[in-house]
């Protein structure tokens, strides 16, 4: 277990990276609600089966970027969860320090690059 602790700058930059991304999230969400609303009722044409399946799929889409969002903002609240209990940074297999450059390009990992790759490969996601 490697003891390489984050000093308390970095768990700013790390906490103000995690905040950004769910204001961002929170964003999209409220915008992919709004394309959920049902349209409006308009005159009749002879393309009218086609908007309403355009906007059916339009609705299917933003349905399912509202569900992944609302995922990743489990995730972003569970990693703020572990920042407020001391447990954050450090991986959830193993339990070693997660690098601060792995914490940056993944803030809400909660597992070390070793970890993630033998989760991986067992998953059969890697070769």
């Amino acid at each position: 277990m490697t003891d390489q602790a984050l000093t308390p700058a970095q768990l700013e930059e790390l906490r103000q990276l995690l905040l950004a991304r769910r204001a961002d999230l929170q964003d999209q969400m409220v915008q992919n609600l709004a394309n959920l609303e049902p349209a409006r009722k308009t005159a009749a044409s002879v393309s009218q089966d086609d908007n309403a399946r355009l906007a059916n799929q339009m609705r299917e889409v933003d349905t399912r970027l509202t569900a992944l969002d609302v995922d990743e903002l489990g995730r972003i609240d569970r990693a703020l969860e572990r920042m407020a209990d001391g447990s954050y940074g450090l991986c959830g297999e193993c339990g070693c320090a997660i690098p601060f450059e792995r914490l940056k390009a993944e803030p809400m990992t909660q597992h070390c690059v070793a970890c993630k790759s033998r989760w991986e490969e067992k998953q059969g996601l890697r070769t």
